[in-house]
């Protein structure tokens, strides 16, 4: 799909396709959840984030005057993320039944299991990259994740954030910077 199949989706969508909106999040929806679980941290979490921001993408379709439709989403997804986690934060989501459970299990989860394929990719490597991830300032794990994780380029990120050009390299520089750090601290780099 390209960006004029995004264009004809939002306009359709616009004029109350759902089914043009629903293909949109199918093309979206596993990048911005991966974003938003490298932001939040969170699996639960991310999840929420992820789906109020496709509900707020809905609502605010008809404000969308073009552009990056991916930029306008991550944009969305940003602004939320930085609420649910805020939200999060002042009050625990943990019952006292998942933190007994937890106790019992030891924390592992069933259906995270690392298949061989995962593990003969360094499980323990990519564990402490995303450690290191979350380890970094809000501002610089943002332009972090969007460029290397997500793949979305400068005008992307400025336009998803609404930063200047030089703000985005910088904060990306100090992030990678702050990220290489983080990792040869930890012994994951030589």
């Amino acid at each position: 799909m390209s960006e004029a199949d995004d264009e004809r989706l939002v306009r359709e969508a616009q004029e109350g396709s759902l089914r043009s909106f629903n293909l949109l999040v199918e093309r979206y929806q596993t990048q911005l959840y991966n974003f938003c679980l490298r932001y939040v941290g969170d699996h639960q979490l991310a999840e929420d984030t992820t789906q109020e921001a496709f509900l707020a993408a809905w609502r605010a379709l008809g404000s969308f005057t073009g552009g990056s439709f991916k930029a306008w989403l991550f944009r969305i997804a940003v602004n939320e993320a930085r609420d649910l986690h805020r939200k999060a934060s002042r009050r625990p989501s943990s019952s006292l039944e998942d933190l007994l459970e937890a106790g019992a299990t030891g924390g592992a989860e069933a259906d995270h299991a690392p298949s061989p394929e995962e593990a003969a990719l360094s499980a323990a490597t990519v564990r402490a990259v995303e450690r290191a991830i979350q380890r970094l300032a809000p501002e610089h794990r943002e332009v972090v994740v969007l460029s290397d994780v997500q793949g979305l380029s400068y005008d992307e990120i400025c336009e998803a954030l609404s930063l200047p050009l030089g703000t985005v390299k910088s904060r990306l520089f100090r992030g990678r910077v702050a990220l290489r750090r983080l990792l040869l601290e930890s012994g994951e780099l030589s």
